[in-house]
């Protein structure tokens, strides 16, 4: 069992551990509490972890975002911010970066209709998450722990001198 909290940090620093900048690597964690807090799937963020960093490319028209090519991870953000300013139709160019889109559009408060690759804003309700203690399937925080690891310092002896871990001295 995990805290939201704990789900929410966990991915943030997977996040950035796969490339992602700060600010996308924050969203998508919100965005990992959220569907664990819903009881959703987390597979959709285990997913964008892995797919590869590449170039954003998105066309807008008249109330409407099309997203040309990019990464989920990347793509939500903006088609949430996107509805957020107004417009009314997104249009993506991959089908499997819609459960996670989803998610951040719901994590935003916009309820959504799907017709294949589009999305439009709806009357439905949004599913409130439920702060509790949630269970993640072990092959996604497995998944999860590997990129977060690219973040830690290697352990040296020129690493715990320089304050990394509790150091030499532990004095809490």
């Amino acid at each position: 069992m995990r805290a939201l909290n704990e789900v929410e940090n966990m991915v943030q620093k997977a996040a950035r551990g796969a490339g992602l900048p700060a600010g996308q690597a924050e969203d998508l964690g919100r965005v990992a509490g959220f569907l664990a807090g819903t009881g959703a799937s987390v597979a959709p963020i285990t997913m964008a972890l892995q797919e590869p960093i590449s170039a954003v490319n998105v066309r807008w028209e008249d109330g409407q975002i099309a997203v040309i090519q990019g990464p989920a991870a990347l793509i939500g953000p903006i088609i949430r911010d996107a509805f957020a300013m107004g417009c009314t139709t997104a249009v993506l160019s991959d089908v499997a970066h819609a459960p996670l889109i989803s998610a951040f559009l719901a994590h935003a408060g916009v309820a959504q209709k799907w017709d294949g690759t589009t999305v439009t804003p709806s009357d439905t309700t949004v599913l409130k998450p439920v702060c509790k203690a949630v269970t993640i399937p072990e092959a996604d925080w497995q998944v999860w722990a590997g990129f977060a690891a690219r973040t830690y310092v290697p352990e040296t002896e020129a690493s715990r001198l320089g304050g990394a871990g509790a150091g030499l001295t532990d004095n809490d």
